[in-house]
């Protein structure tokens, strides 16, 4: 039976470590691996420092005692790490961004380590001569798309494509429950973080134009967090928001959305952040309209399973063909959930991942 630990940046916290960690539980224990998960970052550390007991908030507000304080739950945090990886034979590591942790697990034990990424890494979460040195160290390395594939084997020629599974068959527990979408208003929605907000800006103007022609529209924004300032300054635009949610509220959320909106910049953070969003609203039945950014034409068939739209106007003369006819979106959005069906289970993910993982056993 071999021993695996998965290592998770920020645990559920990160949509990555639930999507590309958590979701394989079952699997990995059905495969016949011994798994333990792990935490990097200090979560409850991190989550006192932000609510200290009444008595000790004057000291904890002091910016160099909350520093040490993290760094010191981190460096523990780190050490246990080590301590469970000299006694198992792979370690999984989830966009962990760490590189003496990396190099550390790399020199002082005997497991093969594999690390996982998603999205330009070296553009936000991690210096890029860091990652660049943790790509180096590794045994082998794993990604959700070839964009980022391509940029990976720059520094290990290992690197394998496992793509996102949008965990349909969650989608499918939940279905005869929520999937009936109540109509009207027709609910556009969009699924995201505050770091992915900014690509609404590339939609701001076609939804200006299609609210003010349609009484009956909704836009809901799930995963905007509580800073209003980063999304687009409104005026006609009938929206409400979710700040955060995790994997439940999420399936919920889709479940209530007719249309799914996946604007993209056409920069190099968004080119290599997937296509999990538009699997995940196909996943919930709400018909994927993208820019043709990336991975998304590859996965998206214009006009079968999504539409694709790479202007303003072209986002507002698609839109209005899927809010005038509801038959056209039951029509997308069937085939839609046939395409993650067929292409995007978890148990296909895992499949790719095992390989990579027992590669050097």
């Amino acid at each position: 039976m071999p021993r695996i630990l998965v290592v998770l940046e920020a645990g559920d916290r990160w949509p990555s470590g639930v999507v590309r960690g958590l979701a394989y539980r079952e699997l990995f224990s059905k495969h016949g691996f011994s798994a333990t998960f792990a935490v990097r970052q200090p979560l409850r550390m991190m989550d006192w420092v932000g609510r200290p007991p009444r008595i000790l908030r004057r000291v904890v507000a002091n910016r160099a005692v909350r520093k040490h304080l993290l760094n010191w739950a981190t460096k523990a945090s780190e050490q246990r790490i080590l301590r469970i990886a000299r006694n198992v034979d792979i370690v999984y590591m989830v966009k962990a961004t760490s590189f003496p942790l990396v190099r550390a697990l790399c020199q002082d034990t005997k497991a093969r380590v594999v690390y996982d990424f998603v999205d330009a890494v070296w553009l936000s979460e991690c210096p890029s001569e860091d990652f660049h040195g943790i790509l180096r160290s590794v045994d082998a390395v794993t990604t959700d798309n070839e964009l980022n594939a391509d940029y990976a084997r720059r520094f290990n020629a290992s690197c394998t494509v496992v793509p996102d599974a949008p965990q349909v068959e969650s989608f499918d527990r939940r279905r005869n429950e929520l999937g009936r979408k109540a109509e009207p208003p027709t609910t556009l929605g969009w699924v995201g973080s505050t770091s992915t907000a900014y690509n609404l800006y590339v939609i701001w103007e076609a939804l200006e134009e299609l609210f003010a022609q349609h009484a009956n529209l909704h836009l809901r924004l799930v995963g905007t967090g509580h800073d209003t300032r980063l999304l687009p300054p409104f005026e006609k635009v009938r929206f409400s928001c979710r700040p955060s949610y995790n994997q439940a509220e999420m399936i919920e959320e889709v479940f209530g959305m007719h249309i799914g909106l996946f604007p993209l910049q056409s920069v190099e953070r968004s080119r290599s952040r997937g296509i999990l969003k538009a699997a995940i609203y196909m996943s919930g039945e709400a018909v994927v309209v993208a820019s043709p950014v990336g991975q998304c034409p590859e996965l998206i068939q214009d006009g079968v399973n999504g539409m694709l739209a790479a202007s303003t106007r072209e986002w507002v003369d698609k839109l209005e063909i899927l809010i005038g006819n509801a038959d056209v979106r039951r029509r997308m959005a069937k085939n839609g959930l046939e395409t993650v069906r067929s292409q995007f289970r978890l148990d296909q993910s895992f499949a790719r991942l095992k390989e990579v993982l027992l590669a050097g056993s």
